[in-house]
Formats: C-alpha cells, sequence, structure tokens
C-alpha cells in the first residue's frame, strides 16, 4: 500500500517541482536584471558625471531600446560599461525573465486544463469520481439543474476528481468557468488534499458504475477516508444497493441517493435542499407517497379552495392540474381558477381516494362558496367554465 500511495504522488510533486523551478529562474533573471541596471547607474554617475536621475534616466531608456539621445555615454569606460552590462548581459536578462514568465502562465494553463493543479477553493463543491458512461454529458446537465436552482448555488464553484478526462475536460465543461477538474482517484488522499475537501461545502460521492453493487464498497472507502480527512461538511453519496444504506450512513453519509443518469435533479436536490431527495425516490416507486391522477371536471373553484379541499377531505396533497388544452400546472398561485378534466394529487398507502369522492367534495365546496358570496342557494359551478 506504501508503495502504491507513493507512486500516485509523485506526479503531484514534480507538477510543483517543475513549477519551483520557473519560478527560480524567473527571480534570478529578475533579480540578476536589477543587479545590472544598479551596476550601469553608478557606472555613469562615475564615468560620465551624470546625477543619480540622469543615469537612471539613461539607463532605462538604453536598456527598453528607447534612446532619446539627450544623455549618452562618451568616455570609453562607459561605453564599454553599457555594453557589457546593457547591451549583453541586461538584454539577456531581460530576455529570459519574459521567457520564463510567459512559460510559466503557458504551464499553469495547461496543467489547469489536464486538471493537474492544486485550485486552493473554498466553500465549492467536490465531486468524486464520474460515470463510467458519457461522464460529461452527465456533469453537464447535473450542473446545469444546480446553476438554475433557486436556492443560492448557481455561483458556487465545482470541482471533479476524476480519471475520466486525461486529456482535460470535454469542450462543454471546458467553457465553463465554474468547474475545474482535479486528475486522481478517490483512494489518493493527496488528491483530496490538493481538492481542498476541508473547505469544501459539500462533497458528492458518485458510484462509479451505477448497476454494480461493487461501487458502493468503493464509496464506502471514499466516505471513511473523507471523514478520517477531518471533513466535517456534508457528504452525499450515491448507493446501488438499498441494504447497503445504513452502512454508508454509519461511514459518514449525510445523504444517501440511488444512482439516476438520468435524472441529475436528483443529486442537486440533495445538495440544495437536504431531504428533499429522499421526498423524490418515495414518488419514484410506488413504496409511500405516489402521485395519481383523477379524471374531473375542474371549474368555478380557485386553487386555493382545490387544495384546501383535497387536504380537509383527507385525499393527499394536490400538486397541479391539466386545463382543457392538455396543459399542466404544477403548483399554481393560490388565485388561479382551476378549469380542466383532471387533478393530480399526492397520496400514500393509507389513503384511497376516488375520483368520485373527490368530485363530490369539489361540488359541495362550490355550492358552499356560493352560498357565503350571494347569500342564496346556486347550482354547481363544477364542469362549467367562469364567466
Amino acid at each position: 500500500m506504501r508503495a502504491t500511495r507513493r507512486r500516485r504522488t509523485r506526479p503531484l510533486r514534480f507538477r510543483r517541482s517543475v513549477v519551483l523551478d520557473l519560478r527560480n529562474r524567473l527571480r534570478f533573471a529578475v533579480g540578476g536584471l536589477f543587479v545590472l541596471i544598479g551596476l550601469h547607474v553608478v557606472a555613469m554617475m562615475a564615468f560620465e558625471g551624470l546625477s543619480l536621475g540622469d543615469a537612471i534616466w539613461l539607463t532605462f531608456t538604453t536598456i527598453t531600446t528607447t534612446g532619446y539621445g539627450d544623455f549618452s555615454a562618451k568616455t570609453h569606460a562607459g561605453r564599454a560599461s553599457t555594453i557589457t552590462l546593457i547591451y549583453l548581459s541586461g538584454i539577456f536578462m531581460l530576455t529570459q525573465a519574459g521567457a520564463a514568465f510567459f512559460e510559466l502562465r503557458a504551464l499553469r494553463r495547461d496543467r489547469q486544463r489536464r486538471g493537474e493543479w492544486r485550485w486552493n477553493m473554498k466553500d465549492h463543491i467536490v465531486f468524486v469520481n464520474a460515470p463510467e458512461t458519457e461522464p460529461g454529458d452527465y456533469l453537464r446537465r447535473l450542473l446545469d439543474e444546480l446553476h438554475r436552482s433557486h436556492a443560492g448555488w448557481g455561483g458556487v464553484h465545482s470541482l471533479v476528481i476524476t480519471e475520466a478526462f486525461p486529456d482535460g475536460l470535454p469542450p462543454d465543461l471546458e467553457d465553463d468557468p465554474l468547474i475545474v477538474q482535479l486528475k486522481g482517484r478517490f483512494d489518493d488522499n493527496a488528491a483530496l488534499d490538493a481538492a481542498g475537501v476541508k473547505e469544501a461545502r459539500v462533497v458528492v460521492v458518485l458510484a462509479e458504475r451505477e448497476g454494480d453493487r461493487r461501487s458502493d464498497s468503493a464509496t464506502f472507502d471514499v466516505i471513511h477516508r473523507l471523514r478520517e480527512f477531518g471533513v466535517g461538511g456534508r457528504i452525499i453519496a450515491e448507493c446501488v444497493d438499498d441494504l447497503n444504506r445504513d452502512r454508508l450512513r454509519n461511514a459518514g453519509a449525510s445523504s444517501l441517493v440511488r444512482p439516476m443518469r438520468g435524472y441529475p435533479e436528483m443529486i442537486v436536490r440533495a445538495i440544495v435542499a437536504p431531504g428533499a431527495e429522499r421526498i423524490m425516490e418515495r414518488l419514484f416507486s410506488s413504496e409511500g407517497d405516489e402521485c395519481l391522477r383523477f379524471d374531473v371536471n375542474l371549474g368555478g373553484l380557485t386553487w386555493a379552495e382545490v387544495a384546501h379541499v383535497v387536504l380537509a377531505e383527507n385525499f393527499g396533497t394536490a400538486i397541479g392540474f391539466m386545463d382543457a388544452s392538455g396543459e399542466l400546472h404544477t403548483n399554481p398561485r393560490p388565485d388561479v381558477v382551476a378549469v380542466g378534466p383532471a387533478l393530480y394529487v399526492l397520496v400514500d398507502e393509507r389513503q384511497a381516494p376516488t375520483s368520485h369522492a373527490i368530485m363530490t367534495a369539489l361540488e359541495r365546496a362550490a355550492r358552499t362558496a356560493i352560498k357565503a358570496a350571494t347569500g342564496v342557494r346556486g347550482e354547481s359551478l363544477i364542469g362549467r367554465a367562469p364567466s
């Protein structure tokens, strides 16, 4: 294990040594350049009899090849100093400093593009692993959903630890300034440290293979490593086999989600609204809460009145309706008049509403509303379009 860890962390040390070498070259070139400038200023004062200000002016106009001609070296010693310190050594050192600077910038961009960089991020999202199939497409859709969220996560930066992109992020992700890659594996402590998992706002552990139960073993290892590493924030993990949920939760997972590659919104809900993922998982199965359609004629009642009737009669929770044109309205405003042929209600196994029961309750509510408004017993408005 020790040999494996040393082999995986060596590339990180190599990257840092290359950057350090370029920085040392840049420091040496810049330092040497200032030494040469100082020597030339002293030489101009000694050999040409110039003042300090004139000597500095002559030195900089010479080294930058500006040459206004107002001052110049006229003595043999002064000219020899200029040739030696400025034309030969100074311009050479200036060239070396410029080359080292631009090479350092080019290396930095290349290392960042390839995911070989320590980003020093804080309050970010760390994604550990990437799906085995079409990882770029999944991450793109997940980030799009996250950025569209109304919970204030639209501008949060993300970092993904993976070896799925050896040549850098795909174009549709590379152009997004809010996501970066760190090339590494989930079992590499150096990669976890470089990703800044301790400072992360949330860590998301994705299953590499959504249909393979063995992915849960790797997920367990990641969670255990993160908690040992000192991560105190939330850890959201995908769990393939429901039998492993207690094991992963005991290891330190804050939230557990079934891998659903076609629906990244599940992970997004777990990030922005902890606990919402459990509600959505219940909706995806016939256990617990279930969304059902009831064919009833809606007309005359506001959505607030419809929702109140459904709740008061213990039919469930009304979540939307279909209008006469077939368009769905979810979570409508309370003052919207519900007109259409279908009502959608969230029910559980203890509730057994029927379309007839709901229709009867709505008709009764409509008659009560008319009586309260007019003081007379009105006809049912159910089935009629509002005037």
